[in-house]
């Protein structure tokens, strides 16, 4: 794979669905929007967005996770092929939906959003499958990203196991977060949630520098992280080594 790092993506993996259109009538039916659709385009989403940014930056990334046996699994699988991902670890579960977000952008405002998923837990054998894929990859990757959707691959269990083998393997693990409770994270290297996420986390309401440090301090230190970055829209981000903040 040449120089370039090597990096296992494990997450919730989703496809984007858009349709453009314009809305000239109400339906006869019901107070409804008739929209005339114009344009349909799939996007990755989710993990698979993070995956595609990653690609651009020319890293080498190894996908993990879990679809549906599905037309959406087909689509999702060949988008990121188009992009130069490995697949190899996307394991599909019989009776699972892949997760796909169907946008309708009437007169450029969106109108509805249908969604198609499943959120409960991925099975036990999944969850194995992924276990020994990483297992079988560990020392050819460079680093781990974790992207959390809370669509069911991120068990307590699973997310734990994985954060355990990369840190024996001297693996550095990167979190995107997603819940309340973030103690399944502990251990990482590295996690990245909002202000929201992190004031719902820590349990801490973030309205100044002061009150800011002290939710990421309190996620450093609890969590055992090297960092934690707390992302403040267009504020920027602020980070946290230790018991220090650069803002």
């Amino acid at each position: 794979m040449g120089s370039a790092p090597v990096v296992f993506v494990l997450g919730d993996l989703m496809i984007d669905h858009y349709l453009w259109g314009r809305c000239e009538r109400i339906s006869p039916e019901a107070p409804v929007q008739v929209v005339d659709i114009k344009e349909e385009s799939l996007r990755l989403g989710g993990a698979c967005n993070v995956m595609a940014n990653l690609r651009a930056l020319d890293a080498n990334v190894l996908a993990c996770g879990v679809v549906g046996d599905d037309e959406g699994a087909s689509q999702l699988k060949d988008m990121l092929q188009n992009i130069g991902v490995d697949i190899s670890g996307v394991f599909e579960e019989a009776g699972r939906k892949t997760t796909k977000k169907s946008r309708i952008i009437a007169n450029h405002q969106q109108v509805i959003r249908v969604d198609r998923e499943s959120s409960d837990s991925i099975s036990a054998d999944s969850e194995i499958k992924i276990i020994d894929f990483l297992k079988d990859r560990l020392d050819s990757i460079t680093l781990c990203l974790i992207s959390d959707y809370g669509k069911g691959v991120l068990s307590d269990s699973l997310t734990k196991e994985v954060i355990d083998m990369c840190k024996s393997a001297g693996k550095k693990v990167l979190i995107d977060p997603k819940g309340k409770d973030y103690s399944k994270y502990r251990g990482g290297f590295l996690i990245t949630p909002n202000k929201k996420e992190a004031s719902i986390a820590t349990g801490i309401d973030i309205n100044s520098d002061e009150s800011l440090k002290s939710a990421g301090v309190k996620l450093q230190e609890s969590l055992g992280l090297e960092y934690a970055i707390i992302t403040l829209s267009e504020d920027g981000m602020a980070i946290f080594d230790k018991q220090n903040m650069i803002k």
